[in-house]
């Protein structure tokens, strides 16, 4: 485990106010003989998945990316137990108590300025959720060879047809700063310490977040990991708007 995603879990931990938290992987695919997961052994339940012969389309598994395999996983899950479903990008901040009474029994936030797609990194749903079902249904159509398609895409789609099934959220709850080079760079790279200070005094005007209705902030690992592969717990001093969002979550006590 590295530090990056001991510290995504860390942050469920300590501000999701979580009954339980799991932990999902495939049998043998965690180390635990590491020093950050002995931190966070304790706090969590690790449920092993049984890695499926075939994908979609009887596709041998191998042969579909283990993104997307995990998309699988998750929407599997989520229909047999609902829950929250988060990314080891994702660093939350603030708990979602207001989110969980809504009258629908999924919640996504939409990616991009455009809102052209519903992000998968974090998913609320209830069991047996009509909108989960269909969204499974839906990879009978998948393509191995496209990225995003269902995971992004495809939510989407189904939100637009089925409004009543699904309650949208802006992209600054969950997906603000977005993917792109320029909002990586803002997030990363070193800030001033007026620029430090002016989010200091959003992050206490805000309840520890950068605006008002954000919960969470999503690292984008594969946009980012330059920054993020070089987390530590001693550059995470450093100031960047990342880390300062994060920094308290990293030095508070389990």
């Amino acid at each position: 485990m590295t530090y990056p995603r001991y510290l995504s879990i860390k942050a469920a931990i300590l501000r999701l106010n979580a009954t339980k938290i799991k932990i999902h992987i495939y049998e043998s695919g965690l180390d635990t003989d590491n020093r950050w997961w002995r931190q966070i052994a304790s706090h969590v339940t690790l449920v092993p998945e049984v890695r499926p012969q075939f994908g979609p389309h009887g596709l041998p598994i191998q042969s579909v990316r283990l993104e997307h395999q995990s998309d699988l996983v998750r929407l599997a899950v989520l229909a047999r137990e609902g829950g929250i479903y988060l990314d080891t990008d994702v660093y939350v901040l603030k708990p979602f108590t207001d989110l969980l009474s809504s009258t629908r029994d999924v919640l996504m936030g939409h990616e991009g300025g455009n809102r052209y797609g519903l992000c998968n990194a974090v998913i609320i749903s209830r069991p047996n959720s009509a909108f989960i079902s269909k969204w499974r249904a839906s990879y009978r159509t998948f393509d191995p060879k496209g990225w995003n398609q269902h995971s992004v895409q495809k939510p989407k789609q189904l939100q637009v047809q089925f409004p009543e099934l699904i309650c949208p959220l802006s992209p600054a709850v969950f997906f603000w700063p977005t993917w792109v080079k320029k909002h990586i760079f803002y997030m990363h790279e070193p800030i001033s310490q007026d620029e430090k200070n002016l989010l200091q005094a959003n992050m206490t005007a805000f309840d520890g977040v950068m605006y008002e209705d954000q919960l969470v902030v999503h690292a984008w690992g594969r946009e980012a990991r330059e920054y993020l592969s070089v987390l530590s717990p001693e550059t995470i001093r450093n100031d960047t708007r990342f880390n300062v969002l994060v920094r308290d979550i990293a030095m508070a006590e389990l």
